[in-house]
């Protein structure tokens, strides 16, 4: 997200600028695809860690060049800086929601809990139009029609196990051990060791695609 004065029209134009991002996330993650793209590297531009929240205001201020946050503060933004308002789309990183069981939990309840999820799946399929009342209703007031009905179509819904899924591990994993310098290993083997297929294959056998080595 950027803004008219700007005057950022694509990737290659954010060398040299300040970029506002809650840094370690997965959005900085898919900050150095962009910067990739345009032929560009981290070290071309200056990042400003800021919190989700806090990036609307910056750019509002002037304070960033470019902001890249969660969906959820996406319309603030738009409406925030109205007519000033601008935004470069990045088709190349997709980013999924990991279901992540603790050490006690055992397969019958993982296996009953992907049952529930692609069943909803299958309505979100069907009766497109409940599944967002569905939604608004389960937040509690977290978020409002207008929010899901305008970014509901940005999202696909599958319960998968497969081998997108993988390689967006490998790759974000290396990406965050080298920027983040984290610990572990995060290569093929150590990914494949923590995927448990089995609830998923008793839930909905052929959503699993992922390899087995």
């Amino acid at each position: 997200m950027t803004t008219k004065s700007a005057a950022i029209t694509s990737f290659a134009d954010l060398k040299g600028r300040r970029i506002g991002l809650p840094e370690g996330t997965n959005v900085q993650y898919a900050l150095s695809g962009m910067l990739s793209r345009a032929g560009l590297k981290p070290g071309d531009v200056t990042l400003v860690n800021l919190a989700p929240n806090q990036v609307t205001p910056s750019l509002a201020r002037g304070d960033i060049a470019a902001g890249l946050t969660f969906p959820s503060f996406y319309d603030t933004t738009k409406t925030t800086l109205g007519t000033k308002y601008r935004e470069l789309r990045y088709d190349g990183y997709t980013c999924r929601t990991l279901l992540i069981a603790g050490p006690g939990a055992d397969t019958a309840t993982s296996t009953a809990v992907l049952r529930t999820l692609t069943a909803a799946t299958k309505t979100i399929a069907d009766k497109p139009a409940a599944a967002r009342e569905a939604v608004v209703a389960q937040s509690g007031g977290a978020v409002q029609p207008a929010f899901v009905n305008g970014h509901f179509t940005s999202y696909d819904y599958a319960v998968t196990l497969d081998k997108p899924l993988l390689q967006l591990l490998l790759a974000e994993g290396a990406w965050a051990k080298s920027t983040q310098k984290l610990p572990g290993t995060p290569d093929r083997a150590t990914f494949l060791e923590h995927i448990d297929r089995e609830p998923l294959q008793n839930a909905a056998p052929a959503a699993v695609t992922l390899p087995t080595s």
